[in-house]
């Protein structure tokens, strides 16, 4: 799927580059959803732009995330967003932004544009409204940065619910195990996906001419709302690890309180056994069994030692 947004702010979808009339080359932005080699050739070809950094995203290099060459601006950022199948798993994906005198080229997948169409319809109409490029390419720039502050507001409210069935509800489960698992990832994919996302708007603010120092006044504030959103992240991950502290304190003392059942039980049971078996051993002649009240006087021998570590140990607290 292409989406073009025309300079008379006419958006026109068509499915491939053959369908793209030469009256529509002239426009503000294009966005490619689920691109192909194909439709990165083509746009390389009718627009001069260097699509090199999309082919090697995954290294580590600083190139490899924002490239300025021949009168362009490119550069990448991982977004991570909540997979439809399972809500409360985050995935990330690659999102490339190249900007030059053509215009603006986004390249995404459906799945994270399904997602953010689904849940940001009103704030994506807006971007219709505006008509001029570098105001578009700001408008996503700002819309990512409010993006995190949604999504990791998000998280924070999932661990507070967490938190409340695990402190004030004294659940401990597996299925809770599971959940401090998965948010424990969702936070780590956020901060590292953060910690690019600021490189990447601190090497654009770098690049901005001094004439559009009113540009670099608004990356500035968008990068200190970045570093109070990575603050927040910082926070979940501590408001985690205190929570897995407690169920293992938990389970620590539901163990102990095992082991000294058991222990009292070893203790009640031994003393009788043992008096059974000194009894039970001697087939012949049973002492005291021959005498009136001897065998309520042999129970009461073994009752009394299985009665009396109990009465000890719940004296000293220990059940």
């Amino acid at each position: 799927m292409i989406e073009i947004l025309l300079k008379n702010k006419e958006i026109i979808k068509v499915s491939s580059t053959n369908e793209i009339l030469p009256e529509q080359m002239d426009f503000y932005a294009i966005q490619f959803i689920d691109y192909t080699d194909q439709q990165i050739n083509w746009a390389g070809e009718n627009f001069g732009i260097n699509c090199s950094l999309m082919k090697r995203y995954e290294d580590i290099e600083i190139s490899s995330h924002f490239l300025v060459k021949n009168n362009q601006t490119a550069f990448h950022i991982s977004i991570p967003y909540y997979c439809s199948k399972e809500e409360n798993k985050l995935v990330e994906s690659p999102i490339f932004f190249i900007m030059s005198d053509s215009g603006l080229f986004f390249f995404s997948n459906s799945s994270i544009d399904r997602f953010f169409n689904l849940k940001y319809t009103y704030k994506l109409n807006e971007l219709h409204e505006i008509s001029d490029m570098i105001e578009i390419l700001m408008f996503q720039l700002e819309f990512i940065s409010d993006y995190y502050a949604d999504i990791t507001e998000s998280e924070a409210k999932k661990i507070k619910d967490l938190a409340n069935s695990i402190l004030l509800k004294n659940e401990s489960s597996k299925k809770i195990t599971d959940q401090i698992t998965t948010y424990s990832f969702n936070s780590l994919l956020l901060k590292e996906s953060l910690i690019e996302t600021i490189r990447v708007f601190n090497l654009y603010k770098k690049n901005i001419q001094d004439q559009d120092s009113h540009i670099k006044e608004r990356i500035e504030s968008e990068l200190d709302d970045l570093a109070v959103i990575s603050d927040y992240i910082q926070f979940n991950f501590e408001r985690l690890d205190n929570l897995r502290g407690n169920i293992k304190n938990k389970i620590d003392l539901e163990q102990n309180y095992i082991f000294k059942v058991l222990t009292v039980i070893t203790l009640c049971v031994s003393l009788p056994a043992l008096i059974a078996g000194i009894y039970g051993m001697n087939f012949k002649n049973i002492p005291g069994l021959d005498t009136i009240y001897g065998y309520p006087i042999t129970v009461m021998i073994m009752v009394v030692p299985a009665i009396l570590p109990y009465i000890y140990f719940k004296k000293k607290k220990w059940l």
